[in-house]
């Protein structure tokens, strides 16, 4: 935790005139910690955006431990999320574009990763979630059909992985071309998204 005993001098140090929002990030940072303070969102104030602002304080005020707490922090948070693909081999037959476009969320399902602090963390809570939601949905999905393997793919696996239902990889694919149905409205996507 980084205790600062000069505050004022600090802030006029990092460039601001106006101490309030300096003074403000300093006391959240001092009770809530580097995480806490890299989750919020502060709104920007003519000077230093928040991880900016935090990596300065950290350079003059914190040690090795902070800087090494900072840098697994904000790589956390950047991670993209991971996406699931339902596969049950869904052949279009007669059903309208816009009801496929507003199903979609219930076969290609994202996962946030950024809760996760290993790979093999990752991968046990995948494994868990395709046996629930199989189990959940009954080994089918609306619309779309039987269940027949789920393939995922994140930043940590070269590979797409194709899990059975009860959460076994059966193989691994160097490329998957998913078909997806998407209604845009104002240029933004609309769909049902399968709850976490």
């Amino acid at each position: 935790m980084i205790t600062i005993k000069v505050k004022n001098f600090l802030c006029k140090k990092l460039g601001y005139n106006n101490l309030k929002p300096c003074l403000e990030k300093l006391d959240f940072l001092e009770k809530n910690g580097i995480e806490a303070f890299l989750k919020s969102n502060f709104k920007y104030d003519f000077v230093l955006p928040g991880g900016l602002f935090l990596k300065k304080v950290i350079e003059l005020c914190g040690d090795d431990e902070d800087m090494k707490i900072f840098e697994k922090t904000r790589e956390k948070l950047s991670r993209k999320s991971g996406h699931l693909f339902v596969n049950t081999n869904f052949k279009r037959k007669n059903e309208p574009i816009f009801v496929l476009a507003f199903m979609e969320g219930k076969r290609n399902i994202s996962i946030d990763r950024k809760k996760f602090d290993t790979k093999e963390d990752e991968f046990e809570y995948v494994k868990e979630y395709v046996k629930n939601h199989y189990k959940k949905n009954n080994g089918k999905l609306d619309l779309w059909g039987k269940i027949q393997n789920y393939i995922y793919k994140s930043d940590w696996f070269d590979k797409y992985l194709v899990i059975d239902k009860d959460g076994n990889v059966i193989s691994q694919m160097d490329e998957f071309n998913l078909s997806r149905a998407k209604v845009m409205i104002k240029n933004k996507e609309i769909n049902l998204k399968e709850e976490q």
